[in-house]
């Protein structure tokens, strides 16, 4: 063996990925990806939590937070623009949890639900009067990575 076959030798190993490493770094990424993805879903349904806490909240003239009549939110938004920083969430993070609430606006009777002529989200006093209700329909609709991973698709891609 000479050196320049040597050398070549080493060139080879440096770059050498044995496949069997390969696809347990696929794996490992993947749970990275999921352990992130989740984290994330912990700190919407959070959010959402503690929003409801507050839009139920009571003072002497009664809710004080949303409107009485309405249900109108009357404080700063998680997934509003210049709400969800106060919530500690990133404008892309607000953005997929909006991407959420328009999701779950489509199905069966929903908690939060945007007006687009008035331009305000409400909460649905006629459903969820009170907020033992409101907590039971949270507890129905966390947001998972699924759910998660879905609405951030549909955000970034169109799909």
């Amino acid at each position: 063996m000479n050196l320049s076959t040597a050398m070549n030798r080493k060139a080879e190993l440096s770059n050498a990925t044995p496949e069997r490493y390969r696809g347990l770094r696929a794996v490992a990424e993947s749970i990275s990806l999921a352990n992130v993805d989740g984290a994330i879903c912990e700190l919407m349904n959070e959010a959402l939590a503690r929003l409801v806490a507050l839009a139920y909240e009571q003072d002497a003239g009664g809710l004080a937070n949303i409107d009485n009549v309405t249900g109108k939110i009357l404080i700063p938004l998680p997934w509003g623009s210049n709400g969800a920083s106060r919530w500690g969430l990133r404008p892309q993070e607000a953005n997929i949890l909006r991407q959420v609430l328009f999701d779950w606006e489509q199905g069966e009777q929903t908690l939060l639900r945007y007006d687009r002529t008035r331009k305000s989200w409400f909460i649905n006093l006629f459903d969820f009067g009170n907020y033992h209700l409101a907590k039971r329909w949270l507890a129905v609709h966390q947001i998972t990575i699924a759910v998660y991973r879905d609405a951030r698709a549909k955000r970034l891609y169109g799909a």
